[in-house]
């Protein structure tokens, strides 16, 4: 052994690594290996004045729905040193899921840092191998996490930030956090510093009421199902005896005819079970609150809350009224919507002189596409940059929260943007050249209208259509994706005008898309070229005109009425505005008259052409529940406000009208199991691998849910399979689902899902189009647990083609019952 002596120099920053090596002579009798030794050792450096000594001293336990004060203190602090301390306070549940450790400024300063060298050896040499064992490598783990996404949180999330406080002269301060309803654990972390130090401190503070009310209930509740609620009333901290106990509900739920107790005898630090019956009558928000008040004045108020949604997925129905001069009218009322389940439902009405262009309904059946995949973000997104601008002309009010929405709906696109700067449809990915045109034209549309778009980004997105277009050169199948390209890259300067040009004079009979003429035509009206953009937006109008026929091949999200109403915001856009305006407005108008169904992308570019009607509705006058209107009509209500309070709007002018009513809402009977294009089986099965009759289920029971869909058509389809589920039912985290549970069921096919959802309540799966060969079935399978006792809707099963929504398919809907073991 020995010593060495190592000065310390100031260079050492947090500290230094030492190393030693030891060599030992080779001895062909020695069987001991390896011949060489290293060592390794981290020296720190004391931070000394560097480091702060933070003290936290909340209280231990303190109760909900009050203020809590935290005291925080620092050591050593000079008045003159401007220090300053965060605080948050955060439920240790929340954190847990993470595994989130409290911020350590110390160690992230002064810790041990990475050695910043390699060592290379050659040890198959040093160490003899043949008295070793075989290694056994693990793998896999790398996979994308399935999402389990759960219903926003009913009740206030313990999760509170002070932002930065400045200590004051004795390096002290106080923060005063509001705590809500809430029982559990709640770690308080803090970050204190100065110019020239730093330093945390963290300490737990248990929240809860003298009487804890815990209740076991379903998620979530369809009109007319009756679950078995239960309390449990746990004496922690409150005084033993007689407690008076009231139950109340609101929202149209109810406790049932029978009286429920009204005086509970607790123990301290015993428990009572009690079971509350529930029925819930219409869908909506509704609560339950539990109160209990002791002789003594201990008063504990829980208060629980309960979404009730229709057992099934809404429907959009849209109802046109011609209103003539002077004399037509229209009454809006709960008769006109006999069909639709107004507990929950969105209505819209408009009146203008064109009812194709109605921008209130099209903004509200954009809105009830609840999944969100890149197309539908951006579809749902890039309309609501000109919204303000639309709703000068019908009398739209305003959405104070819009700016909010659309730059996230930015932040969300971006998310599934990958590094090459290509979008996927569910997630990073690559390979949709037509999406990646059409994410990146909104947001392009979206940065002229000065909101946030990353310049790196965006820059990615546009050197991808530009890589891209490098070797996609096929026009005759890929035009609508060359020709949005080209478009987007025009928009933002970076097209080659001499391309342009070429695909006008020479190739632009190979496009078999209007809608990619017409961006050829925009692109050149961007870069000044007035002639030639004219003479191809006529070529685009003529070939929409011609292209009534569906194609049902196409990839490129699209229908003829999309089509056209991309035409004319394309040519509304453009400047000088082209010829074809006029012929196209009675084009797009037809079109919609004759589409029962739209999607999100005709549904977009609906709202985008009309800015070209914007003009029109001042000489509109209307007389709306008696009073007089001036100009186009808009507006939207909830299928409650309605049912309450009818609208009538009677056309006083001279002009004939046209109105129009949309509802968005479950329908009022139950549709019968069917289809077009699609069937969709669902079959329960225990663990076991026997098929099991959940119509009567066993609470804690497993059940394994086999959705099989069978698809009749031979184009290659989006598709989306939803699933519904009854409220006594909850989805077992798929995460926590090991495969010798499920082996027994060898015989299921693997499927490969581009998107993945376990809800709350429901189960969903999308899968992106095949190429319309071979075996076009699709397996699913997933496990529930029977969990709250009761009797439910049982929802149906289904499947849609997300850009052709007129082929669909569903099971039968029915009652199901959960029993207690």
């Amino acid at each position: 052994g020995g010593t060495v002596d190592i000065p310390v120099g100031d260079d050492w920053g947090a500290g230094a690594y030492v190393t030693a090596t030891l060599f030992r002579p080779g001895d062909a009798q020695e069987t001991r290996m390896p011949a060489r030794a290293i060592g390794v050792k981290w020296l720190a450096v004391d931070p000394g004045s560097k480091k702060l000594a933070v003290t936290l001293t909340p209280p231990e336990k303190t109760m909900p729905r009050q203020q809590l004060s935290i005291p925080v203190a620092v050591a050593g602090v000079q008045p003159s040193s401007n220090a300053y301390v965060m605080v948050a306070a955060v439920d240790v549940g929340i954190l847990n899921l993470t595994n989130y450790k409290a911020p350590d400024p110390e160690n992230w300063f002064f810790g041990q840092r990475m050695l910043g060298l390699e060592i290379r050896d050659l040890y198959g040499r040093l160490i003899d191998g043949s008295l070793g064992t075989t290694g056994k490598l693990r793998t896999g783990g790398d996979g994308a996490a399935l999402q389990a996404q759960g219903s926003p949180p009913t009740e206030k999330l313990v999760a509170f930030f002070s932002g930065p406080v400045q200590l004051d002269a004795d390096g002290k301060a106080r923060i005063d956090f509001d705590i809500p309803q809430f029982n559990g654990t709640v770690r308080v972390m803090a970050v204190a510093w100065t110019k020239e130090a730093v330093g945390h401190a963290q300490a737990d503070v248990i929240v809860r009421d003298p009487v804890v009310i815990t209740a076991g209930l379903p998620r979530f509740l369809a009109p007319g199902d009756n679950a078995v609620m239960r309390l449990d009333i746990a004496d922690t901290d409150g005084p033993a005896g007689d407690y008076a106990l009231s139950i109340d509900t609101t929202g149209d739920l109810s406790t049932g005819d029978k009286p429920l107790p009204g005086r509970l005898t607790l123990a301290q630090g015993k428990r009572q079970t009690l079971t509350v019956p529930l029925i819930a009558r219409t869908a909506g928000d509704a609560t339950i609150t539990v109160k209990l008040a002791h002789a003594d004045g201990t008063e504990v108020e829980q208060t629980l809350y309960v979404p009730v949604r229709p057992a099934q997925l809404p429907l959009t129905t849209r109802l046109v009224v011609d209103l003539k001069p002077n004399v037509g009218a229209l009454r809006v009322d709960k008769e006109l919507l006999a069909a639709s389940l107004l507990d929950g439902a969105s209505v819209s009405v408009g009146v203008s002189q064109a009812a194709a262009f109605d921008v209130p309904s099209l903004l509200m059946t954009l809105d009830r596409y609840p999944y969100g995949c890149a197309e539908q973000t951006t579809s749902r997104a890039m309309p609501l940059l000109y919204v303000n601008e639309l709703a000068e002309g019908i009398g739209m009010a305003s959405d104070p929260d819009l700016h909010g929405r659309i730059q996230d709906a930015i932040y969300k696109v971006l998310s599934y943007q990958a590094s090459a700067g290509s979008f996927g449809l569910w997630g990073p990915g690559s390979g949709d050249l037509w999406l990646d045109a059409y994410v990146s034209d909104f947001l392009t549309r979206a940065r002229e209208q000065k909101y946030d778009v990353p310049a790196l980004a965006m820059n990615q997105a546009l050197s991808n259509l530009q890589n891209s277009l490098g070797y996609d050169q096929d026009v005759q199948d890929r035009g609508s994706e060359i020709a949005y390209a080209l478009y987007v890259l025009a928009r933002n300067k970076k097209a080659s005008i001499g391309d342009l040009r070429y695909y006008a004079d020479t190739q632009l009979e190979a496009f078999t898309s209007p809608m990619a003429v017409a961006q050829l035509a925009a692109s050149l009206a961007l870069y000044g070229d007035a002639q030639r953009s004219e003479a191809t937006f006529q070529t685009a109008l003529r070939l929409a005109q011609a292209s009534t026929e569906y194609d049902y091949y196409r990839s490129d999200y699209g229908s003829p009425l999309r089509d056209g109403a991309a035409i004319l915001a394309l040519a509304a856009e453009s400047k000088p505005v082209p010829t074809i305006v006029p012929a196209l407005i009675k084009l797009v108008a037809r079109e919609r008259a004759d589409a029962r169904w739209t999607s999100t992308q005709d549904e977009s570019w609906m709202l985008l052409a009309a800015r070209a009607l914007k003009e029109g509705n001042d000489s509109i006058t209307l007389s709306v529940n008696g009073a007089p209107h001036a100009g186009g009509y808009s507006d939207r209500f909830s299928g409650s406000d309605i049912a309450d309070s009818p609208l009538t709007i009677a056309n006083t002018g001279k002009t004939p009208l046209q109105a129009v009513v949309t509802t968005v809402a479950s329908p009022v009977e139950s549709l019968p199991a069917g289809g077009d294009g699609f069937t969709i089986d669902r079959t329960y099965y225990r663990l076991d691998g026997t098929e099991a009759n959940v119509t009567e289920a066993t609470q804690n029971e497993r059940y394994v849910v086999v959705l099989k869909v069978y698809e009749q058509n031979s184009w290659p389809s989006r598709l989306l399979i939803t699933d519904l589920l009854p409220a006594g039912f909850e989805i077992d985290n798929p995460g926590l689902v090991s495969s010798a549970q499920l082996s027994n069921f060898s015989w299921l096919a693997q499927t490969d899902a581009a998107h993945l959802e376990f809800r709350d309540d429901r189960f969903v799966a999308a899968f992106n189009p095949n190429d319309g060969d071979g075996d076009r079935n699709i397996t699913l399978a997933y496990v529930v647990r029977a969990v709250t006792p009761g009797t439910y809707a049982h929802p149906a099963a289904t499947v849609e083609d997300m850009y052709r929504p007129q082929y669909s398919a569903r099971t039968a809907t029915g009652m199901m019952e959960v029993k207690a073991p």
